[in-house]
């Protein structure tokens, strides 16, 4: 994702704790299909509110173009909330 966005040397320095809680995500996903359940399950009450603050730092700095692509990732991944309030 972060290749996608083209981020700037001064936008790069924002986006470790971004990167960390997609990473922590993917992971929880992984563990639920592995034990037979949802890969959606990972999305509980809270990631949404967790990502935005993670991200919130980022979504300052970020273009109108890189913000487009930012919303339509976050849709796919089910970050609907999140996608709104970009």
């Amino acid at each position: 994702m972060r290749i996608a966005l083209r981020l700037t040397p001064d936008q790069v320095r924002y986006w470790p704790p971004v990167e960390a809680l997609l990473r922590e995500i993917g992971a929880q996903q992984i563990a639920l299909v592995q034990a037979g359940r949802q890969a959606k399950e990972a999305f509980g009450i809270g990631i949404s509110m967790r990502m935005y603050s993670a991200a919130r730092p980022l979504l300052g700095l970020l273009r109108e173009d890189q913000k487009a692509e930012i919303r339509r990732r976050a849709r796919a991944m089910g970050f609907e909330q999140v996608a709104s309030s970009i």
